[in-house]
């Protein structure tokens, strides 16, 4: 594996006594877009939140530039690892702008002109900067999400479910515009979700995750599909 970006090496995770993640080996260099697909209680939340320290790891290593990364959220934040969890996370009663200087806060720093290339990329957000999180429609608050967490400046961004409640048009819009600035910015994605047509047309590697464990896409297709009938 590379020892540029991110690197997960053998990641175990219990939870309660049982096994979620089993052995789970995955790199996601910087500039890169990874997904990582899985049906519904395959572990795919449960890796990103070990990743980003908000699950406990119980063997294992996760280094992010050949350095170990923190096991605490903050820490993880600071070092370039942002995460978008499922369901969004954005806070309902802080209006959009709020939301975002949150985001600014919580990285490596601010950065105005960052900020201004992402109002540029997510016009939308810009336009509702007053408004409250809560009264924003879905695809509005995917939206947000994303940039509050590419506003931290992260070298690898982590985004857990991207297609949930989202319409296919809102998801196409949300999607095409996350990776091209992700490519444009050199920031590393892994993005896991059970819509693995959505992965499969925007990410440069795909992973299966299944018992646990991880295996590259393009070696199991036909199981691949048998998992998700």
């Amino acid at each position: 594996m590379t020892s540029s970006g991110l690197v997960v090496e053998d990641l175990y995770v219990r939870i309660s006594g049982a096994r979620i993640i089993e052995g789970l080996s995955l790199s996601v260099p910087v500039g890169e877009i990874v997904g990582l697909a899985g049906r519904n209680g395959a572990g795919k939340t449960t890796t990103l939140r070990a990743i980003s320290g908000m699950a406990g790891r119980s063997g294992g290593s996760v280094r992010l530039d050949g350095r170990p990364l923190s096991t605490r959220p903050e820490n993880v934040a600071r070092a370039g690892v942002a995460h978008v969890p499922e369901g969004r996370g954005v806070f309902a009663d802080l209006t959009v702008d709020e939301n975002i200087r949150l985001g600014m806060l919580a990285g490596r720093g601010r950065d105005e002109g960052l900020r201004r290339r992402l109002e540029e990329a997510f016009p939308a957000v810009a336009r509702l900067r007053d408004q409250k999180a809560g009264r924003l429609s879905g695809g509005e608050q995917q939206m947000l999400a994303l940039v509050r967490g590419l506003v931290s400046r992260p070298k690898i961004l982590l985004v857990d479910e991207m297609s949930l409640g989202l319409s296919p048009r809102a998801l196409r819009t949300a999607i095409e515009t996350l990776v091209a600035f992700g490519r444009a910015e050199r920031v590393g994605m892994l993005i896991v979700d059970q819509n693995s047509r959505m992965l499969e047309e925007h990410c440069d590697r795909m992973f299966l995750l299944k018992d646990g464990r991880v295996e590259p896409w393009r070696a199991a297709p036909e199981a691949a599909s048998a998992y998700f009938d």
